[in-house]
């Protein structure tokens, strides 16, 4: 028994390192695919210690006798270029230089540049808007001659192969226009409809000859439930079921004497209401017709608000009613119960899935998807109803965004240095 029971644990041992070498595997080939960022001056990098940098903490460019220090700086000021030109040491104050940025998808910016004296430097225009993830091409014409060097700057990226991905659970989804639903809570029970409970009782008092139901049984509408006798006639006659449903309570047994008492209760659980509690507070926003999901657990179903009534008996709030169709008896009565009410509906250019959302650095991001290749995408928001969030700026209309495991991607980013921080 004993060596029954180290055989069984390490058998178990043996099917966690298989279940788990799936994804350490995939954690290995990310940290090995991840591409390090460049040198954006004012960013500390680590895996970018081999890139040499100028006396102002840029990139420096050599070829031949001419020299470019590039630079992106953040102190005080949004993100822009500088650059600091020489030619045998000698800065140079009448060059032109450009900058060519292409960024995971192809987009181009091309950036100008200004001499500014009271500085010494030619200072980018526009703003250089994160992530600072792109190949870089610089041109400077000088003297009739045109010189030009091309390197890769990237951040926040790594690749992984589409088996790989698919290993490891990532998926994705196209972003797009959506709806921001804004919805109150309401709590309340389920109940059954009363128009599905049915009490039968006797067309003439008589004698029960038979009883042909027990308590719980189901029955179709029109199937018998018991024989009578009249006392009129002495003639017997069928006591058949009004409804199709189950026999809830049953008050009569064979040789009784029937009366006017219901005999039986017939109930159909094949819709539910969802009784939900009004408060004063929010009935000026609630309303018939209003669509809402209820909520019981890991159970929910849509619908809408069928009625809207007072409570009685001095309650203090009104009963939304709301039907659930309950087919498989899923659902029970007495069941407590939250229903999401929509109060109004917004559509807006853009949305992504609020799953899709990851917190990296002081930003909330996506992960794009181009190819093989996923990149981080800090976004401004907006508005959002707990399902979706409006996307203000930071991402297009048609970018593939990772919907599922994207934690995967930001741990071997942030694992692997290819985040820089300010």
């Amino acid at each position: 028994m004993i060596l029954v029971g180290i055989m069984n644990k390490l058998a178990k041992a043996i099917q966690l390192v298989f279940l788990s070498l799936p994804f350490l595997i995939l954690g290995l080939c990310i940290a090995g695919q991840v591409y390090a960022g460049g040198d954006h001056g004012g960013h500390t990098y680590d895996a970018d210690s081999h890139i040499e940098q100028g006396p102002n903490g840029g990139r420096l460019l050599k070829k031949g006798d001419l020299t470019v220090e590039l630079l992106i700086d953040e102190s005080g000021v949004q993100p822009e270029f500088r650059a600091w030109v020489t030619r045998d040491g000698k800065s140079l104050n009448n060059a032109r230089l450009t900058v060519t940025l292409e960024r995971l998808g192809g987009d181009l910016e091309q950036i100008p540049f200004t001499w500014e004296s009271s500085t010494g430097y030619y200072r980018g225009e526009g703003i250089v808007v994160e992530p600072h993830s792109f190949d870089v091409v610089v041109s400077v014409f000088y003297n009739g001659k045109r010189s030009e060097w091309e390197y890769e700057s990237h951040e926040g990226r790594v690749q992984i192969s589409a088996p790989m991905a698919e290993k490891a659970g990532i998926k994705t989804a196209v972003a797009g226009p959506g709806t921001i639903k804004e919805s109150v809570t309401l709590y309340g029970k389920t109940a059954i409809d009363h128009r599905s409970i049915s009490h039968v009782r006797a067309r003439y008092p008589g004698t029960v000859v038979s009883i042909e139901k027990a308590l719980g049984d189901l029955v179709e509408k029109g199937e018998k439930l018991a024989t009578i006798e009249s006392n009129d006639s002495l003639q017997t006659y069928s006591l058949v079921a009004p409804i199709s449903g189950q026999i809830i309570d049953k008050q009569t047994s064979r040789g009784e004497f029937s009366g006017e008492r219901v005999l039986f209760t017939i109930a159909n659980y094949t819709q539910l209401w969802a009784e939900l509690q009004v408060f004063p507070t929010r009935r000026s926003q609630i309303s018939r017709g209003q669509k809402v999901s209820i909520v019981a657990g890991n159970r929910t179903f849509d619908s809408t608000i069928s009625s809207l009534a007072p409570g009685g008996n001095g309650q203090p709030f009104a009963i939304a009613r709301v039907a659930i169709e309950n087919p498989n008896d899923l659902w029970t009565t007495d069941l407590m119960v939250q229903g999401q009410v929509i109060t109004s509906e917004n559509p807006v250019p853009l949305v992504v899935e609020n799953r899709a959302l990851q917190p990296f650095r002081d930003w909330t991001v996506v992960f794009i998807k181009v190819g093989d290749a996923y990149e981080i995408r800090p976004l401004k928001l907006g508005r959002s109803d707990g399902r979706v969030t409006e996307v203000l700026s930071g991402l297009n209309v048609g970018d593939r965004y990772v919907t599922e495991n994207s934690y995967l991607i930001k741990a071997d980013i942030e694992k692997s240095g290819a985040a820089h921080s300010h």
